[in-house]
């Protein structure tokens, strides 16, 4: 689906009302929503910001971003990314503590999915999705990310290695979007949206749509290996 401009003008203007709501709250009033999965990502925690407000680089893909979608449709969907959003930019220690809480309490299913939408904000971010990750390495965390620049430099600061600076169970998938610059000095695995006049890529998982899939034979984004979906 293509986003028409008067669609994407009606959500900014659906959040710009909601987060001046959210704003005038206080922290003890403020409590991340985590989802317990879906019927794509099965039984897989998982947290979400705002589209575009918090991602990097979405100037290309903005117009097919299908959480836009669900944010129109879904009042409840649009609460739940603006009231996240409003945390982590207010009360970001608050907010990582309370992922922190849900993680300890998890008995099985032990893997947590960043940003169904939205995206790495910046490296303090980063850098605590990185202690996260470390500090409960039973778990399997990963993500997408357009904010290429954050990710490299975060790497360049810790020693410019990549797997010393970013744990094994913490899966960073460069998001790549046709016609969008990407630098990805250190290698990190790609996630690429093959478009209907782009041939699939030898090499790559190819997504089947459904995370429960590489769950289960631990492989494709979950297991750190670049993927491919097509985008028709």
């Amino acid at each position: 689906m293509i986003y028409s401009e008067k669609t994407l003008a009606k959500f900014r203007e659906n959040v710009k009302n909601l987060v001046f709501q959210y704003n005038e709250k206080n922290v003890s009033d403020l409590h991340v929503i985590i989802s317990k999965g879906n019927r794509k990502i099965g039984h897989t925690m998982n947290v979400s910001l705002l589209p575009i407000f918090t991602c990097a680089n979405c100037k290309k893909c903005m117009e097919y971003c299908y959480d836009i979608k669900a944010c129109i449709q879904y009042k409840n969907v649009i609460k739940a990314r603006v009231n996240n959003t409003v945390m982590v930019k207010k009360y970001m220690n608050e907010y990582f503590a309370q992922i922190e809480k849900a993680i300890q309490k998890r008995r099985k299913n032990f893997f947590f999915r960043w940003h169904v939408s939205g995206d790495i904000i910046n490296e303090e971010y980063l850098d605590n999705m990185v202690r996260i990750a470390k500090k409960y390495p039973h778990f399997t965390f990963w993500t997408y990310t357009k904010n290429y620049t954050c990710v490299n430099n975060y790497v360049s600061k810790h020693g410019n290695n990549r797997k010393k600076a970013i744990p094994a169970n913490l899966s960073i998938m460069f998001s790549e979007w046709q016609g969008l610059p990407m630098e990805n000095h250190y290698n990190f695995p790609v996630f690429v949206c093959i478009m209907p006049d782009e041939k699939f890529r030898k090499g790559y998982y190819k997504c089947t749509g459904n995370c429960n899939d590489c769950i289960a034979n631990k492989t494709g984004c979950v297991a750190g290996k670049s993927s491919q979906v097509g985008l028709h």
